[in-house]
């Protein structure tokens, strides 16, 4: 039975028999005399006395009798268990049907004894496995996702590689806890997750109204001290121009700016680090320290130079490490989208029948913003990770044991990968490798060496390692990242990797045919490209209504200066726009919108370029290259305004 009831008073335990054991053993006391004392049976008594004589760990009463009829032996049952709990640390756990099924394979390499059912069904039995996960303390979790790259990345020369250099900035500077910072975004969509609802037993399904099926996502960034303050966030919505009330309700202090695509840009982070120098008063006399990860728009020229102007020193942790070193997402972000989503429940439920729009999502912020930003959270992450307090130890090596699954710590550190034609070593020749005792139980001993091993057996003791040995990675991950530099952690305000970020950028330009354009005036540029459209003609140039898609050359020859038409997806539909390039980087293009007005002289549409509505748009969201436009002209107004000589009701410009 799983689970058996007690029906008698029968027998004595343990720690009661030790004690008149120990009357009779030490004070010379009588087995009857001591045995009325304490209340046990006489007989019982001496046969437990004669046990412990032989043995103090002797196992006595109905443990010994249930030790008798255990089914593996308890050498080979913590042989199991010590290999389960590894393969769960290296991220390769087995479900609970698997664990069954190498139970039976391993009881059967080793010609032990087991019932029936086990031979039939190819498994270990269900109540075998209850008791077996009772006495090793195991139970069933479901796991978090955790991708090969950050797997892989996590090890100690890389982490070691970024306390060195937090080390270094923090002797150098002697920072407070008040000039540590760590920044980092998030998003927060209008459709929240819900939670679990109170609902009649056995019912099959049970739902909960969300806001909308396809919410849209807003980002957030925050910056948080060691001391456990925070700054007033920044707010990237998906638009492209920004208006004031869109931020109305949201945390004290919040600033606000639009995108197309609602993510960071390189622009948008200066704009972070200017409102990071506002509210923290930084100077080149009074420095701060500030940690983030190495994301491409963190990395750039005018972002570095900003910073070393403004006193603030920069350092990037590995990349695919935020999961361990980054503070907001260990103890912050968490617990805010846990309030953000209550926050929604409940406005859900006070406004039956509407729906959350982005421009609602600042009031919710700022009620899950005094749930989650507390000094207690923040404070905490920086602890977790090892920044503040300074502790280079806080990783066991449990923690970097998924890393030995693809030996790929030469590979991330930056360092030449030489082992990789050799043979790979065994788990006991890994300095990180957990579990010591798992290499002791694999080597190969005959079964005289083992006290429990059942009856004689020809074959030699065959170990888990040998029925299901640790994974081992072949060859090297492909990368993923197409045309992006392999980043390391660094210091992005010293010289040599400012220098470093300047060479970058004069290879990009280089590649691009010439270098980046300088600014021109309005005026100047219109009258340029006056000149240049005199002598084309409208038949020179050959449209398409088709998609992205369809368009395999469009953007081959678009250079910086060039007007493209950019789809844009809006609320509940998709609105074309024209932009000008002004950076091109890889697949993402960098450029200013155009708004559209009506021109009295020539009865069509005319454009004029607006400054403030800066955006970042993909490689495959341009359907077309337009021809140069021409300046309308006539008057210091019109001076601005220019058309192109083509039909652009092919794609309903706005």
């Amino acid at each position: 039975m799983r689970n058996y009831t007690r029906k008698t008073d029968r027998g004595a335990p343990r720690d009661i028999l030790m004690r008149a054991a120990q009357e009779v053993l030490r004070n010379n006391k009588s087995k009857a005399a001591a045995a009325k004392d304490f209340n046990v049976d006489r007989m019982t008594l001496s046969r437990f006395i004669k046990k412990i004589q032989q043995s103090e760990d002797a196992i006595t009463g109905y443990k010994a009798v249930a030790a008798a009829k255990t089914i593996i032996p308890e050498t080979m049952e913590k042989d199991l268990a010590i290999h389960l709990v590894t393969l769960c640390d290296i991220f390769h756990g087995l479900s609970q049907k698997s664990c069954r099924v190498m139970a039976f394979e391993f009881c059967s390499r080793n010609n032990v004894n087991m019932p029936r059912s086990w031979s039939e069904h190819g498994l270990a039995g269900q109540d075998w496995w209850l008791k077996f996960a009772e006495r090793y303390q195991l139970t069933l979790r479901a796991p978090e996702s955790t991708s090969l790259a950050r797997a892989s990345a996590f090890n100690k020369p890389v982490v070691n590689k970024f306390f060195s250099n937090l080390a270094k900035v923090m002797d150098e500077h002697k920072f407070s806890p008040n000039q540590i910072f760590y920044c980092d975004e998030t998003g927060l969509t209008t459709v929240q997750k819900p939670k679990a609802v109170v609902a009649k037993r056995g019912t099959k399904q049970v739902g909960s109204i969300t806001s909308q099926e396809r919410g849209e996502l807003v980002t957030v960034m925050y910056a948080v001290s060691a001391s456990g303050n925070s700054i007033p966030p920044m707010m990237i919505f998906p638009r492209v121009n920004y208006r004031d009330h869109f931020i109305r309700g949201a945390p004290p202090g919040t600033i606000g700016c639009a995108n197309p695509s609602g993510w960071m840009t390189k622009g948008l982070f200066i704009k972070f680090l200017d409102h990071l120098i506002q509210q923290t008063n930084c100077s080149v006399d009074r420095k701060v320290l500030l940690v983030m990860d190495n994301h491409e728009t963190h990395m750039s020229l005018e972002a570095v130079d900003l910073a070393r102007a403004n006193g603030i020193i920069m350092l990037t942790i590995p990349p695919h490490t935020s999961h361990r070193l980054q503070p907001l997402d260990r103890t912050v972000y968490g617990p805010l989208k846990t309030a953000y989503n209550i926050a929604m429940d409940s406005w859900m439920r006070s406004n039956p029948g509407k729906n959350v729009t982005i421009y609602d999502i600042p009031e919710l912020l700022r009620i899950a913003h005094n749930e989650a930003l507390t000094p207690k959270n923040i404070s905490s992450g920086f602890a977790c990770t090892g920044m503040f307090p300074f502790n280079q130890t806080i990783f066991s090596d449990t923690d970097f044991a998924p890393s030995a699954t693809t030996d790929n710590i030469a590979t991330v550190s930056g360092a030449a990968d030489d082992g990789r034609g050799e043979e790979e070593p065994g788990p006991s020749d890994r300095h990180d490798e957990p579990g010591p005792s798992v290499s002791v139980r694999h080597n190969e001993q005959g079964p005289s060496d083992r006290r429990d091993e059942p009856g004689p057996s020809p074959r030699p003791y065959v170990s888990l390692a040998d029925i299901r040995p640790f994974p081992k990675a072949i060859k090297p991950a492909k990368p993923t990242q197409r045309g992006r530099k392999k980043r390391s952690t660094t210091i992005l305000t010293s010289s040599p990797a400012r220098a470093a970020l300047f060479q970058e950028s004069e290879i990009k330009k280089a590649k691009l045919g010439k270098p980046k354009r300088e600014a021109k005036s309005k005026k100047s540029l219109f009258q340029s490209v006056a000149k240049d459209v005199s002598s084309s003609s409208e038949s020179e140039f050959e449209f398409s209504d088709s998609s992205a898609d369809d368009i395999d050359d469009t953007d081959e020859d678009v250079i910086e200066g060039d007007f493209v038409v950019v789809k844009v997806e809006g609320k509940s539909r998709i609105v074309n726009f024209i932009a000008r390039v002004d950076t091109i980087d890889n697949d993402e293009y960098e450029g200013v919108f155009l708004r559209k007005v009506l021109s009295r002289m020539t009865g069509k549409p005319s454009f004029v370029i607006d400054n403030n509505d800066e955006a970042l748009f993909k490689k495959q969201d341009i359907l077309a290259k337009l021809p140069i436009p021409s300046v309308v002209g006539g008057s210091a107004r019109r001076e601005n305004q220019f058309t192109f000589s083509c039909n652009l009701e092919l794609w309903n410009i706005n």
